[in-house]
């Protein structure tokens, strides 16, 4: 079990005036901007709530199958993992491997083969700001909890199609934007970005998942992951029946929640799922928002190869609706999802939450926005979380243009989805082969399996993935 957080948190408090704005801005973000006169009245007032249940999808149960019923190549597929020349991100094999018929772990010739991708991930950066880790004795000062939270992660293995690696997990995020496809109002090829995941070892272990309409859809989502990919794959839904809300993208996205995907042969869900209601800002005030699509849904899940606990959040903010610094009541939303993690009963060795954030990282000034500022704990920020992308671009020539390389909206300063981490001592977790995939690589994936690709883009959001890391 993780020891005790250094201090107690307290719970973020809701601004109770305005805030002295001379200008008011609206800012809607792709085709399911807020569109708060839609939703029902309802589910308006909607605050906290625990919901009983894990809420899970079943893909096809279990044993795991490695691949499933996939018909397409998986040998011939090119590297396509790394196209922008990232630290630590090139050479990933593209082959999944179709060995193991079980939850046991991949065993597969995988592992005879040497690993070409970087086995230290990110260039380590930080012998500059870390405090030596020196033991307790005699009069020597006891070690901070913290000393070793810059060290380059542990080297490990080969990389496998699935991994059993207990030192460090596999997660991407994503706003599937309601499973876009050719012939909606705003079409889409989803399926590219299961290829760019099959072009990659390993496997995801977590998925965390915005804008599905429902139930049926995770349900498609799961089904496809488990036969185009490596593993059997389960789903966590916010919400089991969302309200509906205006989109001008149809009806296509007339409904939209969040979900948790997971890995069954590397997690089992512990306890109940929570969901909450984040904050918006209305009439530079932050209020609870009144959208389905802005249920946060928490999960414990049990990592059965490392023997340890990992609390995640798949969220979606509100879009910004206000003016200042924070016009979305971002600030208001990282401090809550924060105290969330960290609520009792979901105590754990890792806590990872990422998603849709809406407002960006940084201001058209391209100063950190203060919900980011105080996120990022490797710019100083109180919170003490781990942005994976960030860490890369430390060690860039250039740190800004580096982050504007990895954009995963659109328009400018459009960093606004993203994934955080921490361990159970409060302190940030490490991280390797963090990577932003680009929509051509995504592309180029679809084409090496299929033979063909539409030239669509899987979502209006780039996804993001990082090998996060358990405290040695």
């Amino acid at each position: 079990m993780p020891a005790p957080r250094p201090a107690p948190r307290s719970a973020p408090a809701a601004p109770s005036r305005a805030l002295p704005l001379a200008l008011l801005v609206v800012s809607a973000l792709g085709c399911g901007a807020d569109d708060l006169a839609a939703t029902t009245t309802a589910t308006a007032t909607a605050t906290d709530d625990s919901t009983g249940g894990a809420g899970s999808t079943d893909a096809s149960g279990e044993p795991e199958t490695t691949g499933g019923a996939s018909t397409s190549s998986s040998s011939s597929g090119p590297d396509t993992a790394s196209t922008s020349g990232e630290s630590g991100e090139s050479g990933e094999s593209g082959e999944p491997d179709t060995s193991s018929t079980t939850d046991e772990p991949d065993t597969s010739s995988t592992t005879d083969e040497p690993d070409t991708t970087s086995t230290t991930g990110e260039p380590d950066t930080t012998a500059t700001t870390d405090e030596p880790d020196t033991t307790s004795g005699g009069d020597e000062p006891a070690p901070k909890p913290c000393a070793g939270q810059n060290k380059p992660p542990p080297k490990v293995g080969p990389r496998k199609a699935i991994n059993d690696d207990p030192a460090f997990i596999q997660v991407y995020i994503n706003n599937v934007e309601n499973l876009k496809t050719a012939d909606e109002q705003c079409p889409g090829d989803w399926t590219d970005l299961l290829y760019a995941m099959k072009s990659v070892k390993p496997s995801p272990d977590l998925f965390l998942v915005q804008q599905v309409s429902g139930p049926a859809q995770l349900q498609v989502l799961v089904d496809r992951m488990s036969a185009e990919l490596p593993g059997t794959f389960k789903g966590i839904i916010a919400d089991a029946d969302p309200w509906p809300q205006g989109s001008p993208c149809g009806a296509e996205k007339a409904k939209q929640t969040n979900a948790i995907i997971y890995r069954t042969g590397r997690f089992k869900a512990v306890g109940d799922k929570h969901v909450w209601q984040v904050y918006a800002n209305k009439g530079d005030q932050c209020v609870r928002n009144n959208q389905a699509r802005t249920r946060a849904v928490m999960m414990k899940l049990h990592d059965k190869v490392a023997g340890k606990d990992v609390t995640v959040a798949s969220i979606h903010w509100s879009t910004s609706q206000g003016g200042g610094p924070d016009p979305a009541c971002a600030k208001a939303n990282v401090l809550e999802v924060d105290e969330k993690l960290h609520k009792k009963g979901f105590e754990a060795d890792l806590v990872i939450f990422g998603g849709d954030f809406n407002e960006p990282d940084r201001n058209p000034e391209n100063h950190f926005r203060p919900w980011y500022a105080k996120a990022n704990g490797d710019d100083g920020g109180a919170l003490n979380y781990r942005d994976p992308i960030y860490r890369v671009c430390q060690s860039a020539k250039s740190l800004h243009p580096c982050l504007d390389d990895r954009w995963t909206g659109t328009g400018s300063f459009r960093r606004i989805d993203a994934i955080f981490a921490q361990d159970g001592e409060g302190c940030r977790a490490r991280t390797d082969r963090a990577h932003t995939i680009s929509f051509d690589e995504a592309d180029a994936a679809a084409l090496s399996f299929e033979g063909s690709d539409s030239k669509l883009n899987y979502s209006d959001h780039r996804s993001v993935r990082a090998e996060i890391y358990y405290r040695d």
